[in-house]
């Protein structure tokens, strides 16, 4: 059997999937006698690049044109003489070049001497150079003056997957179209038209854990049909698609996220047990989960981006809808980190589900860390006064304080000032002051307004610093203490910081800098620590705050 994806290679441009708009333009291109000489082809892996190329130079060279109303407004006839030669590969006047195996200059030098020639068959002379991105410097230097006054008989089609490589000067010589990866439906539906053509039934589920294995490559999908068919297996099920390819279907994978996100550990981690267990490798589930997660976040944020471009069934699209709805952005960056973190750690690991069952617990107790951190009623409510929170004035020894002012009553004038993990960002240049009890107290009372005008700026910040707590003001510096490291590395880029600071010196008027810490990093701050040092001051603030404090 020969493979599938040549076997079944579109020969028009109604056979293409998934890039209508390219096709559109394409057509009316052609149909109104406005072709151009250099096209590129940009996207990734077995989209329908070079198909499309080879279609496109089999329709301007075609003899009986079929014109047709709508949006596909012309074919090529695949009868006439240039057709057929153009298909049995008998013409000289069509050249595909693989840019990977021909990236010396003196390869394209060839091409401009031979461009000249008029065609000896075709009307055009046609250059599809793939993967153009691998060429040298010297090639494209060389290409450029070729693209610049190109004959009039020669069109250039170039493909790459790798954009970014292609000199800018090349890219403004061409007409620029992007490829868009397919659809879980479009997959499905071009790969039930070729089981049919081999007679082979196969199931949705079957066709649906192959598309998801896909992500998006019509060409990757047709090379696991063409692997699960060579079984000559005539009744395909999602059952023994799952086992060949070691694969989980898409509304298991959902589930798993379900779990995850509701914190119902014990099934997760049973879950992960059952996928080792029953040969799923976890590596490609890994990726599908990050996949989905990210999709998750995205639709939160946006929920119109690829709204028409959905790789999911509509079934589980509803469900992934709920869950995005259900689930807060910290949650989900968070869930991402430690997914990708173990998608890093598990392929080298001799325990292959380990680096994931690790996620799902350091979830876990992150989810559960935030519910009981310090005292619970100042935590979800940092605006809450010590005095309210200890109405009769008493700390008891075992409850940590996270509230310090910057320095004790008895500091020393030679005494060093804290240091921190990052020094504070160039851009930030003010005059500091020494802070007070009421510095920190002023910064709590305004703390929902500081957090809505930090939304307004940036939904990302405000994302991460909805979830940390003010901690403490100390040398001039005003600590917010989180509990993900992630959050800790997003909020202390230095534009972040400084986003942070100017929002709270405009509605404080206090003048201070920000750092971001973790709860390890709190009590070698002294900033969790109510120690002997620290109880005069401390003192202070509970009488500027109507309380004070009582030993047992």
């Amino acid at each position: 059997m020969s493979t599938l994806y040549r076997k079944h290679r579109p020969t028009l441009f109604s056979e293409i999937s998934g890039q209508s708009h390219i096709v559109q333009t394409l057509c009316n291109t052609i149909k109104n006698n406005r072709i151009g000489q250099a096209y590129l082809f940009t996207g990734s892996r077995g989209i329908g690049k070079t198909t499309l190329a080879r279609i496109f130079s089999k329709t301007v060279n075609c003899l009986k044109p079929i014109k047709k109303s709508g949006k596909i407004s012309i074919e090529p006839c695949n009868k006439c003489t240039n057709c057929l030669a153009i298909m049995n590969n008998k013409t000289i006047d069509i050249n595909e070049i693989d840019a990977a195996s021909n990236t010396g200059v003196d390869n394209i030098r060839q091409l401009k001497e031979n461009i000249n020639l008029t065609p000896s068959l075709l009307k055009y002379k046609i250059y599809i150079i793939d993967e153009v991105h691998m060429l040298s410097i010297g090639a494209f230097n060389a290409l450029l003056k070729t693209l610049e006054e190109p004959p009039a008989h020669a069109i250039f089609i170039l493909a790459t997957t790798e954009l970014h490589k292609i000199p800018e000067t090349i890219v403004s010589r061409c007409q620029r179209f992007n490829f868009n990866r397919l659809t879980q439906a479009q997959i499905i539906e071009r790969l039930k038209q070729i089981a049919k053509k081999e007679k082979v039934k196969i199931d949705n589920l079957a066709l649906e854990i192959i598309a998801t294995e896909a992500e998006g490559g019509m060409r990757d999908a047709e090379s696991i049909l063409n692997q699960i068919i060579s079984l000559e297996d005539k009744n395909i099920t999602g059952e023994e698609v799952s086992q060949i390819l070691g694969a989980s279907p898409q509304n298991n994978i959902i589930e798993f996220i379900e779990k995850l996100l509701t914190d119902d550990i014990k099934n997760v981690l049973k879950q992960i047990e059952d996928l080792q267990n029953g040969g799923v490798y976890l590596v490609n589930f890994n990726k599908t989960v990050l996949s989905i997660l990210r999709w998750l976040i995205i639709h939160k944020i946006n929920p119109d981006i690829n709204k028409e471009k959905s790789i999911f069934s509509p079934e589980n699209s509803e469900k992934l809808e709920k869950l995005s709805a259900t689930n807060d952005i910290p949650d989900l960056i968070l869930a991402i980190d430690l997914i990708q973190k173990s998608l890093t750690d598990s392929k080298n690991n001799p325990i292959p589900q380990l680096p994931l069952e690790l996620a799902v617990i350091e979830f876990h107790l992150h989810k559960n860390k935030n519910q009981s951190i310090a005292s619970p009623s100042l935590q979800s409510n940092p605006q809450k006064t010590l005095a309210q929170e200890y109405p009769s004035g008493k700390i008891k020894k075992s409850e940590k304080i996270i509230q310090k002012p910057a320095k004790t009553l008895k500091e020393k004038p030679t005494e060093k000032k804290v240091e921190t993990s990052e020094k504070p960002a160039k851009t930030e240049k003010m005059t500091l002051t020494k802070a007070s009890p009421k510095d920190f107290q002023l910064i709590l009372n305004s703390w929902s307004d500081i957090l809505e005008n930090v939304k307004n700026q940036s939904h990302s910040i405000h994302a991460c610093l909805k979830s940390c707590a003010p901690t403490g003001i100390s040398n001039g510096i005003f600590y917010i203490k989180t509990s993900y490291s992630f959050h800790k590395n997003r909020l202390n880029e230095n534009q972040n910081k400084l986003t942070i600071t100017e929002i709270i010196g405009k509605l404080t008027q206090c003048k201070i800098r920000v750092e971001i810490i973790t709860e390890d990093q709190m009590e070698g701050l002294g900033l969790n620590d109510a120690s002997s040092k620290g109880e005069d001051v401390l003192n202070d603030a509970l009488q500027m705050m109507g309380g004070k404090v009582t030993k047992n």
